[in-house]
């Protein structure tokens, strides 16, 4: 890996780590500056969004209580294209209700660079199958 190459992974783990703060914290505009406006969001569930919806579903159906993650890898597609990958664990509550759901599994992300900054263009997360 290149220096630079190093320097933009620390760069795109501090941006997962404020995408992260910025569920739980209902930070929402935080969130959309983090996703570009083409995203496809795919849940461990099978629900598939674009970027309004899936800030919609953040705002209006669920709460993130905690959102967790493990070591990612992170590999570079050229200068300007990332696929980062790795474990999530999530607590989830939908709102209005009283118990709250953790959801887990592995998650895969494609962080583009635009000319402004990094953006998560797609987002797929799957449950994790036992062996």
């Amino acid at each position: 890996m290149t220096s630079i190459h190093a320097e933009l992974e620390t760069h795109l783990l501090a941006l997962e780590a404020e995408r992260s703060r910025a569920l739980v914290q209902e930070d929402h505009a935080q969130v959309a500056r983090l996703f570009a406006d083409d995203l496809v969001y795919v849940h461990t569930t099978g629900l598939v969004h674009d970027k309004a919806q899936y800030l919609a579903y953040a705002q209006n159906v669920v709460r993130y209580l905690s959102v967790e993650r493990g070591a990612l890898q992170v590999r570079f597609a050229g200068d300007d294209l990332a696929i980062m990958t790795g474990p999530h664990a999530n607590t989830l509550q939908k709102r209005g209700a009283e118990h709250s759901v953790a959801s887990g599994g592995f998650t895969t992300q494609i962080w583009r660079r635009s000319a402004d900054a990094w953006q998560i263009c797609s987002f797929h997360a799957t449950r994790v199958a036992e062996a």
